[in-house]
């Protein structure tokens, strides 16, 4: 009995040892690109229009039609109006 069982245990190892699985190693290179991207200074042009924006802190709203430009600050602590023409 001994020896039925040494030898079941031995064809099981031999199975075990021939379906194993094999993982290939490959080697992968990483290649970094440097880009450069300074952004050349150009002066912001203010567009006609009307922008609102909205945060925590208060509200700001901004209208501007050709030259004249109207800015309003909604603060907790209080508020402005700025007019230019």
């Amino acid at each position: 009995m001994k020896k039925v069982t040494l030898i079941l245990a031995s064809v099981a190892m031999m199975l075990f040892a021939s379906c194993k699985e094999e993982t290939e190693k490959t080697t992968e290179k990483t290649v970094v690109v440097e880009k450069s991207t300074e952004a050349e200074a150009q002066p912001v042009e203010e567009t006609d229009g009307t922008s609102l924006s909205v945060d925590k802190n208060g509200v700001e709203f901004s209208s501007k039609d050709g030259e004249n430009k109207t800015e309003v600050e909604i603060k907790e602590d209080g508020g402005s109006v700025s007019t230019k023409k």
